[in-house]
């Protein structure tokens, strides 16, 4: 079990964050008694009706785990802004960083080696502990680590916001994901309410969207290898970190045609068309993030595509504001976090 205490004041300090794991799992533990409704009274109560005590113990471990790591990232987003106070903030992400490791190594050599588990059980903790590794590797191989003097406030409140946003998602997802082996018609949204976090993921795609469209249609009028070279690199830069914030059933279909796109690249007969139909399918992509609930003030249902092009406009004005004072070199750093604060 994970357990923490991190204080509120404007100067956190990495000493208040206090991790211990104790070897017996038990039922889900609580800071405070749950209330009905809440995901820590639901996950509770579903624990409960495991069967075998076995298994029981197994998921409420994980549960517990999954839990106290959303606790963890969720007590660090008061602070995100303090830039005077991220190395601070930066270690608080590497203890988050080893406790998820550890979570992960349990699950690698307790959970998976038992033999109580059913098959799809095992398939969904294996699943797991690969996307928190991998997310880990996404967040602490280029995020938040090390000195950050030399970067301006810009960049460095932007990869703050980036790590707790692909921690968040990753955890949360884990948790609806183990949670549905239970209970099949679970609603991801009856854990968790992100309208904040979904509202900047989807401003972010209506940012590298439209850009990925217009990298596209370059390529299909140039007809050019350097053309076809920069929608790749684009395509690449976005695999690594905007993908995630699309519905997950469309990430294997985004995949496809990348690896369509790159075959192409031979094949030049057939360039053409799989260039259309990705134009085709990046802009129902688009559409539809523009529909989602938490954009409805912003892309009010009818509105028409000029409107649109004039709200993101407007929204990329507002962010050029917040990033004017900086330098080509830092301006390049800050753009892939524009939309993310």
């Amino acid at each position: 079990m994970i357990s923490t205490k991190l204080t509120s004041s404007q100067s956190t300090s990495a000493n208040s964050f206090v991790v211990t794991r104790h070897s017996e799992p038990g039922p889900v533990a609580n800071i405070s008694a749950p209330e009905p409704s809440t995901c820590r009274f639901y996950i509770d109560r579903l624990v409960q009706q495991i069967d075998p005590p076995e298994v029981k113990g197994i998921v409420g471990t994980v549960f517990q785990d999954l839990l106290r790591l959303l606790e963890c990232v969720g007590l660090i987003e008061n602070h995100l802004r303090q830039v005077d106070a991220a190395e601070e903030t930066f270690t608080l992400f590497q203890l988050i960083h080893d406790e998820a490791r550890r979570f992960v190594e349990f699950i690698r050599t307790d959970a998976l080696n038992s033999n109580v588990l059913s098959e799809e059980l095992t398939d969904t903790l294996d699943g797991i502990a690969f996307a928190v590794n991998h997310d880990l590797q996404r967040v602490f191989d280029s995020g938040p680590r090390g000195s950050v003097p030399d970067k301006s406030a810009q960049v460095v409140v932007g990869k703050l916001y980036r790590a707790y946003d692909i921690l968040t998602n990753c955890l949360q997802q884990s948790t609806v994901t183990l949670s549905m082996v239970f209970d099949p018609e679970l609603i991801g949204t009856k854990l968790f309410n992100n309208s904040n976090m979904r509202y900047r993921q989807s401003l972010q795609l209506c940012q590298d969207l439209p850009e990925l469209i217009h990298l596209v249609e370059v390529s299909q009028q140039m007809k050019v290898e350097q053309a076809l070279t920069t929608l790749t690199d684009r395509l690449e830069r976005f695999r690594g970190e905007g993908m995630e914030y699309l519905m997950y059933s469309d990430w294997s279909q985004f995949e496809s045609f990348c690896e369509m796109i790159d075959l192409s690249k031979m094949q030049p007969n057939e360039l053409e068309t799989v260039l259309h139909q990705f134009r085709c399918y990046l802009e129902t992509l688009l559409g539809q993030v523009r529909m989602r609930n938490v954009l409805a003030d912003v892309f009010p249902l009818g509105i028409g595509e000029e409107e649109n092009c004039q709200v993101l406009t407007k929204l990329a004005e507002n962010s050029a504001s917040f990033a004017g004072s900086l330098d080509s070199h830092e301006a390049g750093a800050w753009r892939e976090f524009a939309f993310a604060v």
